[in-house]
């Protein structure tokens, strides 16, 4: 039929045969599902037709719009249903569908105000689809924030049309948007009606709702009930599944994965692995632990390990363990947890944790164990805090552990460390310098200490005059080394321990001045008076013990 009707439109002829020939290949061609063809040939035909009136075109415009409609061109579909309205409002059948029609391109164009008003046009004529354009134009008061009023219109719809087949979407509708309003009991009164239908194709979702419903408003056991009546009836459906997704978040919130597990297995359509119960107790775990809840969170923590001994989450499991038994005092507790975590390769928790156990060594004066530790820190560490936080550590640790040449290095770091502050700078300059005289190395030492005597106070000043008046002695500057110590005495005569042993200083001074008397009496001074300090009283008593025996050979009447 259409090859005839290509022979009559290809015809010379531009008479109503060949007008029709186009119309009608056009028919064909729509027929036919071949859209885009029955608009070049209904094109055609209304070309030809500018010197004819032929009848059988009156409708051309319906026929073009319905091949935009096809072609999902919404907005050229609706301008030619549009033509149809406006050219043709006699045949009402025709002018009925061409509202509705319209209206739902309008709605496919999101132009809801629009669509609503096509389809109450539609609705001042009876017709066959009055019971959809109701529908529609009712859900099209949704989509433009007026849920109130699709409620209204849905409740008029489902009295007025009892028996349409959209009913039943009507209630579904009509629940949804009373849960969008906050009006649960409502909802759940609207999927009743649903679900009393056993024949309802919308009985597993309205069930599944109920239960939604039901578990936000922790109502678990009504929760449970329903949910797991969608998925004992409704095997194998994707309401099912989402009813067994959302009761195991069910049996996660109250600690029973195992009771889940059992429950599931009973269904017999669906398999649960062993990684999902290991992510499921995981889970549970975690819940209680960002919930506060930690002595249950410990507990559940404790059984996954014991459960999945090589899970996925045992990193976490024991970084989490740790960091509770940490921050509840319990520390040594936490560190073979902490340890577990650096053990394994890289991970989001391995900072921290060669933190926490760095800080737990220092606490305890565990230097030895505290070393390695640091290291990791200093070479692994994202955060700058924490990489001063190793360094200054590492310095003070060589030094507690007596590695001075490795806690000068340490100190260097730091002082060349933009981001210390100034009184770790200040320790670091005072390990320098105890570690170089620990090493003999006085050249260090004396830099250190002048530059620590520039800026120290107290005790750590008073430090710091005993080793300026201690390098004068040793250059020879017996009366500079002396004033040193006298102002040592004078203006930190509270540090005890330095002003004797910058007595014994400026007793070699004198004693190198020539005066033995004094040099003797003042370290029989400090025998007598600061026996407290054994270290220092004994090195008063082998410096005089040498003095004795030095001037003993030269027969001098001073020495008794």
């Amino acid at each position: 039929a259409a090859n005839t009707f290509f022979q009559a439109a290809t015809s010379p002829s531009e008479n109503s045969i060949g007008i029709r020939a186009y119309f009608w290949k056009g028919e064909t061609e729509f027929i036919l599902n071949n859209f885009e063809a029955a608009i070049e040939n209904f094109n055609k035909a209304m070309l030809k037709n500018l010197k004819e009136d032929l009848s059988d075109l009156k409708n051309i415009n319906y026929n073009l719009a319905y091949c935009y409609f096809k072609l999902k061109q919404y907005d050229t579909a609706a301008t030619y249903f549009q033509k149809q309205i406006d050219f043709n409002s006699i045949d009402t059948a025709r002018l009925v569908d061409s509202y509705v029609r319209l209206g739902d391109c309008q709605f496919a164009s999101s132009k809801y105000n629009m669509a609503i008003a096509s389809y109450n046009n539609s609705l001042k004529y009876k017709g066959l689809e009055n019971d959809y354009a109701y529908f529609q134009k009712a859900i099209s008061w949704g989509f433009i924030g007026q849920n109130n009023k699709k409620i209204d219109e849905l409740n008029i719809f489902v009295q007025k049309y009892g028996l349409s087949s959209y009913k039943e979407s009507a209630y579904f509708d009509l629940a949804n948007t009373y849960i969008a309003v906050n009006k649960p009991d409502l909802a759940l009164a609207a999927y009743e009606k649903l679900i009393a239908n056993n024949a309802s194709l919308f009985k597993s979702k309205a069930l599944l709702k109920q239960g939604l419903i039901y578990y936000n408003n922790q109502n678990d056991a009504v929760a449970l009930t329903k949910l797991k009546t969608v998925a004992t009836d409704f095997p194998n459906t994707p309401e099912a599944f989402e009813a067994i997704a959302t009761a195991k978040l069910i049996y996660v919130d109250n600690a029973k994965i195992a009771e889940y597990a059992a429950w599931v297995k009973s269904l017999g359509y669906i398999k649960i692995e062993d990684s999902e119960l290991d992510k499921d107790s995981f889970d549970q775990a975690y819940k209680m632990y960002e919930q506060g809840n930690l002595k249950q969170a410990t507990a559940l923590f404790t059984d996954y390990l014991t459960q999945f001994p090589n899970g996925f989450y045992t990193v976490k499991t024991n970084y989490y363990l740790a960091e509770m038994y940490y921050k509840e005092g319990a520390v040594l507790k936490s560190l073979p947890f902490y340890k577990f975590v650096i053990a394994k390769s890289k991970n989001e928790f391995t900072e921290q944790s060669l933190f926490r156990i760095a800080s737990i060594y220092l606490k305890t004066n565990d230097f030895e164990n505290a070393i390695p530790i640091l290291k990791r820190l200093e070479t692994e560490s994202i955060q700058p805090q924490n990489n001063t936080f190793s360094q200054t550590n590492l310095m003070r640790a060589f030094y507690e552990n007596k590695e001075y040449s490795n806690a000068q290095i340490y100190a260097e770091k730091v002082t060349n460390n933009l981001k210390t502050d100034a009184k770790i700078k200040t320790d670091a300059q005072i390990i320098t310098a105890r570690s170089a005289i620990k090493l003999n190395d006085d050249t260090n030492a004396k830099i250190a200490y002048q530059l620590i005597l520039s800026t120290a106070q107290g005790e750590l000043a008073a430090e710091a005059l005993y080793y300026d008046s201690y390098f004068k002695n040793k250059e020879s500057k017996y009366l500079e080394s002396n004033k040193a110590i006298q102002k040592l005495a004078k203006a930190y005569s509270n540090y005890k321990f330095y002003g004797a042993k910058g007595l014994i200083i400026m007793a070699k001074n004198y004693y190198q001045l020539k005066d033995v008397f004094q040099s003797t009496s003042i370290l029989e001074s400090v025998i007598d008076n600061f026996s407290n300090f054994d270290d220092v009283a004994q090195e008063a008593r082998l410096e005089l013990d040498k003095i004795k025996v030095a001037e003993s050979k030269t027969n001098s009447s001073i020495i008794k």
